[in-house]
């Protein structure tokens, strides 16, 4: 029946593929590809969060640990991705203002140009580990039900995502990701039923008594370690999910605030019914099957027990939810990966007069070079576990300090986030090469060294971040402004515009002006259209000096300060040789003054070209 599933599967991706297709010819600017045009709501946000955190192991990784650990597994993987979507709904009013498209945007925008690309670089490290997880999920999938080997899955995720994700951006991502999650909670629920019911149907035995019969050790809820070995495993994947760039992207791809906030907490509850439905087929294989040995075969039983059950037809269908999981993920992971490089990278310091369709074309090819990548490396990890948690603690201890101190703490500054970053990352990369090659498992040398010794990496990320930090000159007010309000006004004082209402030129300006409303925010956009080719850069350099603009990440975007709302404020991006492209996005009460704004803009840009 492995033809059935390979028609179904051609069938499936050529439905994926008609979505990227129709949310291709939407795009217009890289806010379209990149988060969605800010558009997107509640329900698809909520779906695409829990989606793009479920990998294609993820119900036999979970499955499997409850097998082969019990219900302390929890702090490994299940509570993490629970709270960490519920943490990030708290941040959201933070997260949202900014008008960031990239986390490494952000920290620019705080910290200056010395951290952009390490930071880049650091998330997609941990991006492309993450994607590996799903090509080994999907590769465990194939090689149980139809003795696939693992480079045929990889092959064939990589050509199925890559057709779709560089055809429609996040907003194909998320879409997609609604339908996917759809698919895997279905399949969640339909195994954990059917695990209670088979050895209820084959032997009488009472529900309450597959509870019953799991031993003590497996309702331990501090058995990794205890309470301390709890902390740990907490500050080992608690920070380093909540500072995941993926979810933030979602963020500022929702239409308001409400819509982010609400989509990430019905994330977290997605999230949590899809592992209660994986708890309950732990409990059931249990009594079906042997214990696993070991945490690869506890990983497998979960689909052996789908090839013992189903019909042909039906574990075909299964094999296309798992593979829906597996490019739910994936793709996520490789469009915020390729992001990092095309925009933070490529665009900031190689081309920074980049237009916009070249930035489209370079974000495409990057998107399947992050799929072959993570699809190499998938060859050669031994577990899903593995990855996920070396993924997650390399990001803990590289970038949770300096992104949760950009936003929070007014004295942090470049040197002391680069210091965190480098002397963090590389402690934490040094102890999983030295377990792997010298040492051995750390926590065999001492508790406190469980998770690759990340209480190490963490606390060393920490102290020299702070004392860096405090050690060096406080930052510049403009890096501050788009944080922090008040800083911001000192700027909008100085940039204030003043423009006669009945202005023949205004009015026109306003029929020019593009305006869609989405949310609580309207989006406003014009075309300045110039009489010559000119310089990018020269242009960005002498706004600038007005006072009234500020380009603190670079000078692919620069902003005219005219609101404490970063996102209200009229910003530009290089359109083409001869056009500068100008939007905004006020809140709907902010529309008059913003307009004014933008038209205030455009005769400054247009004084500059002259």
């Amino acid at each position: 029946m492995m033809y059935t599933f390979i028609a179904l599967f051609i069938i499936y991706v050529a439905a994926l593929i008609a979505v990227g297709w129709h949310f291709a010819k939407k795009q217009r600017t890289m806010t379209d590809f990149w988060i969605a045009g800010r558009e997107i709501g509640v329900g698809n946000i909520g779906m695409s969060a829990a989606a793009s955190w479920l990998t294609a192991g993820a119900l036999f990784l979970v499955t499997g640990m409850f097998l082969f650990i019990g219900t302390g597994s929890i702090w490994i993987f299940v509570a993490p991705n629970i709270i960490a979507l519920a943490a990030i709904a708290l941040l959201v009013p933070r997260i949202k203002r900014l008008p960031s498209l990239t986390q490494p945007e952000l920290i620019e925008l705080r910290y200056g140009p010395l951290l952009r690309a390490p930071i880049a670089i650091a998330i997609t490290i941990v991006m492309i580990l993450f994607a590996v997880t799903d090509f080994k999920g999907f590769g465990y999938v194939l090689s149980v039900f139809y003795d696939i080997p693992q480079i045929y899955a990889v092959l064939i995720m990589v050509v199925a995502i890559s057709l779709y994700v560089t055809l429609g951006g996040l907003r194909a991502v998320i879409w997609t990701d609604a339908v996917q999650f759809v698919f895997l909670a279905a399949l969640a629920i339909l195994i954990g039923a059917a695990a209670l019911y088979m050895p209820v149907q084959n032997t009488g035995v009472a529900v309450s008594d597959l509870f019953s019969g799991m031993g003590a050790g497996f309702w331990d809820i501090f058995a990794l370690g205890g309470i301390v070995g709890v902390f740990i495993m907490m500050i080992a994947m608690l920070p380093g999910w909540i500072t995941e760039q993926d979810p933030w992207q979602r963020v500022w791809a929702a239409r308001d605030v409400k819509s982010a906030r609400y989509g990430m907490m019905l994330g977290s509850v997605l999230i949590a019914a899809v592992f209660f439905a994986c708890f309950l087929a732990a409990i059931g294989l249990n009594s079906l099957y042997p214990a696993p040995t070991d945490m690869p075969g506890a990983e497998q039983l979960y689909l052996i027990f789908i090839q013992d059950t189903f019909p042909p037809v039906a574990i075909a269908i299964i094999a296309i939810g798992f593979a829906a999981a597996a490019m739910s993920c994936a793709d996520t992971f490789a469009t915020s990966g390729a992001s990092c490089i095309s925009r933070d990278i490529y665009q900031r310091f190689i081309k920074p007069d980049a237009t916009m369709k070249e930035m489209r074309t370079v974000n495409r090819a990057l998107i399947a070079v992050m799929l072959v990548i993570s699809a190499a490396i998938s060859m050669h990890v031994e577990t899903i576990l593995d990855a996920v948690i070396m993924a997650t603690v390399i990001g803990t201890s590289s970038y949770f300090f300096p992104i949760v101190g950009a936003l929070f703490w007014r004295r942090a500054t470049a040197k002391g986030a680069l210091a965190g970053l480098v002397i963090g990352g590389t402690a934490q990369i040094g102890l999983i090469i030295a377990e792997a090659t010298y040492l051995g498992k750390l926590d065999n040398i001492s508790p406190f060294l469980i998770e690759h010794g990340v209480l190490i990496a963490v606390s060393l990320s920490a102290i020299s971040f702070i004392a860096v930090s405090l050690a060096t000159k406080r930052p510049d007010d403009h890096n501050l402004a788009p944080f922090f309000p008040d800083v911001a006004e000192r700027f909008i004082r100085k940039g204030a515009a003043s423009v006669d209402r009945g202005d023949p030129l205004y009015a026109l300006f306003r029929r020019d002006v593009e305006k869609q409303v989405s949310g609580e925010r309207v989006h406003l956009s014009a075309v300045i259209r110039t009489k010559h080719v000119f310089d990018w850069g020269e242009l960005i350099l002498k706004l600038a000096d007005t006072r009234a603009w500020i380009a603190p990440s670079g000078f692919e975007v620069a902003y005219r300060m005219s609101s404490t709302d970063m996102l209200a404020c009229p910003r530009i991006v290089h359109g083409g040789e001869d056009q500068v492209w100008i939007f905004a996005e006020p809140l709907a009460d902010q529309e008059d003054e913003i307009l004014i704004e933008m038209f205030a803009a455009r005769q400054e840009i247009r004084e500059v070209l002259t």
